[in-house]
């Protein structure tokens, strides 16, 4: 009953953003569409089912279609949600802002065999840094309890890439969360999880009573307070490759946080947050990894949300991210930064996302991004550098 109540109360009744909990009935995609996007997802089919055993990674029962259903919910929630442009992403569809940066690997504390990909040297890469709020809905204020997001763009990033359709693309893309892990464990729940999302309303009150714990998990993230994106931890929370090891990745400020919540937020207090920082100041960050331990069974692969115990293996630094005082929120960079796609699947071999999770958003995330583009009459296309607003 604990559990019943909890989960009730982060899925609809608190008002949180990640949902909708309206019922709103489904909108077809059309017969040209699905050919299209049929096509899109059969170019990822059979790359995003290959996996690494040496690595912890085994194959969940029906992991293609699982995948296929997922992105036919997601689909359907997109055309239910936004029936003319912009059409945002299905989730982190709030962002505060893309802001410039500078990636300086520093690689002392990586045993050689890890000093690969990005990591190989001690070199600087431009970045982009987009923070968001991880809901669906891009009206919700930054008040209501969200998962809060970090993605990162390096640019000039030599190499072949993973995606069939960027393999030629010099950037390399990291993607994190405010919370040490995910949130579904087992494929099957995140089919029912995007389907109850999909439906809204009762079907999502039913996932609550069903999935009490997945409910929990999100009611527990929710519950954070974020005060200063700047100022925040953030988690890869799913695994990667580096070398011959899994590892997973972390972002935290390389001072302690000063920020202080104001007396009445706004709605886009955080946001504001970072303005009023990087008006007056330059803002740092690290990037770290934890390697794995060898030990599957502690440390597991498939299963993100587990955290892996830092007294069995403890995170080293291994980038420091400097961004300069600077303005970030005018409409032509807010705008620029809508049109960015970030998946962790825009990436060298050697950082190769690992588990399920990640399988799953290689062609999930790709073919939402596609179909997102497409209907908002947008290029695709990744940065070369930093664009003057």
């Amino acid at each position: 009953m604990k559990y019943f109540a909890l989960s009730a109360t982060a899925l609809c009744l608190g008002g949180l953003s990640l949902f909708a909990c309206q019922q709103t009935p489904l909108a077809p995609v059309n017969a040209q569409q699905n050919a299209r996007l049929e096509q899109f997802q059969a170019n990822y089919q059979a790359s995003a089912t290959q996996i690494a055993q040496n690595l912890g990674e085994t194959l969940a029962p029906n992991e293609a279609a699982a995948t296929r259903e997922i992105e036919q919910h997601i689909l359907a929630t997109l055309k239910k949600n936004f029936s003319a442009p912009p059409m945002k992403r299905d989730v982190h569809a709030k962002h505060h802002g893309c802001v410039k940066a500078q990636f300086q690997v520093q690689n002392q504390a990586l045993p050689p065999a890890l000093r690969v990909g990005v990591f190989a040297q001690n070199q600087s890469f431009p970045a982009w840094l987009r923070f968001s709020n991880g809901g669906s809905d891009p009206n919700v204020p930054d008040t209501k309890g969200d998962i809060r997001g970090l993605a990162i763009k390096l640019m000039g990033v030599p190499g072949k890439k993973l995606l069939p359709t960027q393999a030629d693309a010099r950037t390399q893309d990291f993607v994190m969360m405010n919370n040490r892990e995910f949130f579904i464990e087992e494929l099957k729940d995140y089919v029912a999880f995007s389907s109850a999302v999909a439906h809204g309303g009762l079907s999502l009150a039913g996932f609550a009573i069903t999935h009490p714990r997945v409910s929990y998990r999100l009611y527990k993230i929710f519950g954070k307070q974020t005060i200063n994106p700047l100022e925040s931890e953030f988690f890869s929370a799913t695994a990667y490759q580096l070398g011959n090891r899994p590892i997973k990745f972390k972002v935290r400020p390389c001072q302690a946080p000063r920020s202080t919540m104001p007396a009445k937020p706004g709605p886009n207090y955080l946001r504001e947050a970072m303005v009023n920082t990087l008006k007056q100041q330059s803002a740092c960050m690290e990037l770290m990894v934890q390697p794995h331990s060898g030990n599957f069974e502690q440390m597991p692969v498939e299963n993100a949300t587990v955290e892996w115990p830092e007294q069995a293996s403890a995170y080293v630094p291994v980038a420091r991210i400097t961004m300069a005082p600077q303005s970030f929120d005018s409409p032509a960079q807010m705008q620029f930064c809508e049109n960015l796609s970030f998946t962790p699947w825009h990436s060298l071999p050697e950082h190769r996302p690992l588990g399920v999770t990640n399988r799953v958003r290689k062609s999930v995330y790709e073919l939402i991004s596609e179909f997102r583009h497409s209907f908002n009459q947008v290029p695709r296309q990744e940065p070369e550098g930093f664009a003057p607003f």
